[in-house]
């Protein structure tokens, strides 16, 4: 059995019994698995490393089974937690843009921490270790990233709430305000120092920016044209870039 908390989990284990002794390609031999809550197993008496995963949280532990032996308990420390993030104060974030990273908290030496779950959705309670993790939301694909030092209580349901300095904008090439978008047309867009963020071939390209002032460019048959806008965050809207000429 696996207990969090003093309460037994009963499902969303995965239980792994290894043989003690190292084979000759240096792992230890899988004897039994097994995967949801309480299980039993038949043991020959010897000793065992059993371990007990529950989410991203585990417990690894040797026993030693005796003809008398009938139930083993696993204590785990684990807590869960559940994320979200809005844009600006409270706009809703679609959350087919939305995920996010986990990683330890401390960094190793050359500034980079371990990944422990990667493409975390929204609103999904996952279960952690008891601790702190280092979190980055990613809203969208381009540089729409924020970061927040967590910490996780065993026994508990963690939520969290992020907010992005970010939105969501739709490019158009126009001939009149409000008119149609011109097709054929090839988009660049530039941050406020001149650096290419993304590029698009989309007659209208809709993307995630973070808050700042941008420049998009668009190029229609042998024309270019150009237009300054700025990113607030939480607000979505049209860029319309107008081809005049």
């Amino acid at each position: 059995q696996l207990i969090n908390d003093g309460v037994t989990v009963e499902k969303g284990l995965e239980w792994r019994v290894f043989g003690p002794r190292v084979t000759d390609d240096g792992t230890l031999p899988l004897l039994a698995n097994a995967t949801g809550g309480t299980k039993s197993f038949n043991m020959s008496p010897g000793q065992y490393l059993v371990h007990a995963a529950y989410g991203h949280a585990s417990a690894i532990r040797k026993i030693e089974i005796t003809p008398d032996s009938s139930e083993e308990y696993f204590i785990l420390n684990a807590g869960g937690l559940e994320l979200s993030a809005v844009a600006g104060e409270d706009t809703p974030i679609d959350q087919n843009l939305l995920r996010f990273d986990i990683y330890e908290q401390k960094a190793d030496e050359r500034g980079e921490r371990k990944l422990i779950a990667q493409r975390v959705l929204p609103n999904q309670i996952v279960p952690f270790q008891e601790g702190t993790y280092h979190v980055v939301s990613l809203f969208g694909n381009l540089n729409a990233a924020i970061r927040a030092d967590i910490r996780v209580t065993a026994g508990k349901v963690t939520k969290a709430q992020l907010k992005h300095r970010a939105a969501r904008v739709t490019l158009r090439l126009v001939r009149t305000k409000g008119g149609d978008a011109l097709a054929n047309t090839q988009w660049s867009v530039l941050n406020e120092s001149g650096d290419l963020i993304t590029e698009s071939t989309s007659a209208f390209p809709r993307m995630v920016l973070s808050e700042g002032t941008y420049t998009a460019i668009a190029k229609n048959g042998e024309r270019i044209y150009s237009n300054d806008f700025t990113v607030v965050p939480g607000v979505n809207r049209d860029v319309e870039v107008k081809a005049e000429g």
